[in-house]
């Protein structure tokens, strides 16, 4: 597989079952770029487009471009189209997943080095890092907006404070994972803070999760739906999220 490193002998010399699944609401100018971004770097792995309730052309790209689709009925969040990814992977008996957004931002060969991390046993969990340091000879095209970076820089601080782990990009949506993260999301995923919540969730349960610096480009169309009112009221939310989940209960430890 490209970009895979020795990590993937470690599975008894056998083919590691990968599936890359992508969230999508309204995103018909960018999936069928995506879709083939990630063949091109991941062509063994399989690929599921998780519509959460579309009113464009989403589905259709999709299909038209040969995929799976699993279709939401109606539009219920990202949290609940990554929590359909990881429940599909972990029913149909895939070693490890990854997830990416469908607007264009992620590289798949980006998603393929943090599938090498999973692969190698060296996390559970990892997270690609628009702001972990990198290389000087390494450029990054995305430029994030100033509400975003002020809700990413409290969110740093809170998800550092309540797990003492430090993490610099709480918000990413690109991620890898193998089966216990699997099990653990398919029961237990926020349906508002998949992000936040989710990292805080795993820390907590004991998984190992780890970050890995990645470039993010600029989308390729539609634009975001965090409008600085939303941002302000995002960020609220997300804080008062973090501060419940410190005094839940752990659960049962995920199997593999």
């Amino acid at each position: 597989m490209p970009g895979a490193g020795n990590g993937w002998a470690a599975w008894e010399n056998r083919r590691v079952r990968t599936l890359v699944f992508i969230p999508a609401w309204n995103e018909q100018a960018s999936i069928a770029a995506v879709i083939g971004d990630v063949r091109k770097a991941l062509p063994e792995a399989d690929i599921l487009v998780v519509d959460d309730g579309s009113t464009d052309a989403t589905v259709a790209r999709a299909r038209e471009a040969g995929v799976l689709v699993a279709s939401l009925p109606f539009n219920q969040g990202l949290g609940a189209a990554l929590q359909t990814g990881y429940l599909y992977a972990l029913r149909e008996g895939y070693d490890c997943c990854a997830h990416l957004d469908a607007d264009g931002q992620h590289p798949a060969p980006e998603v393929a080095r943090l599938l090498d991390e999973v692969v190698a046993d060296r996390a559970d969990l990892v997270i690609g890092s628009r702001y972990r340091d990198r290389g000087p000879a390494e450029s990054d095209d995305y430029k994030p907006t100033i509400s975003r970076r002020i809700g990413t820089s409290v969110f740093r601080f809170f998800l550092t404070l309540t797990t003492r782990q430090r993490f610099t990009d709480t918000t990413s949506g690109m991620r890898a994972a193998n089966r216990r993260v699997m099990a653990l999301f398919s029961e237990n995923y926020s349906p508002d803070f998949a992000e936040i919540e989710s990292l805080q969730l795993a820390v907590r349960q004991g998984l190992r999760v780890e970050e890995v610096p990645v470039q993010m480009l600029e989308r390729i169309g539609g634009s975001s739906f965090l409008t600085p009112l939303h941002s302000a009221f995002f960020i609220f939310k997300g804080m008062i999220v973090l501060l419940v989940g410190q005094f839940r209960p752990r659960r049962a430890e995920a199997k593999r």
